[in-house]
């Protein structure tokens, strides 16, 4: 069994010696990509503005860069319409097919935004899941092998 990998040090929140925080950052950062996140041309208005509003508060955290680019993207894409689809909802008469069909819509979209959501650490639960595997950090031995 392994024990747990270690977290980002944006995220955790556990003791450590500033020598240690220090190090830790320095590994977090040679593995880091550019950071300037612009939203692409295709989204819609209201998705792009999504992408802005996602970029700006992640930002503190530096848990997003270009590789989270395509994730980003599908996300806003799906988060507009998914608003889209609720506005529509509330025009539509309560037992009407297309109302069965826009609920079908929106559970698509809602998928589509929990998925992303959990690859770009956008709930709390999710940042705390994204960590860094220690590739330097040596396997501890079990101490009481040395009395068999």
């Amino acid at each position: 069994m392994r024990g747990r990998p270690p977290k980002l040090s944006v995220v955790s929140t556990g003791k450590i010696g500033k020598e240690a925080k220090l190090q830790k950052e320095i590994k977090e950062s040679k593995i880091k990509v550019n950071s300037n996140l612009k939203p692409p041309a295709y989204l819609s208005a209201a998705a792009k503005k999504e992408f802005k509003r996602v970029v700006k508060e992640s930002d503190s955290l530096e848990l997003l860069d270009n590789l989270d680019l395509t994730f980003l993207a599908i996300y806003a894409q799906a988060y507009s319409e998914y608003i889209e689809i609720t506005n529509n909802i509330k025009e539509v008469d309560l037992h009407s097919k297309d109302r069965a069909r826009l609920y079908r819509l929106q559970k698509m979209q809602i998928e589509t935004i929990m998925q992303c959501s959990g690859k770009l650490g956008l709930a709390i639960s999710d940042r705390l899941r994204l960590v860094i595997p220690d590739a330097t950090e040596k396997k501890e031995e079990n101490p009481f092998l040395k009395y068999l």
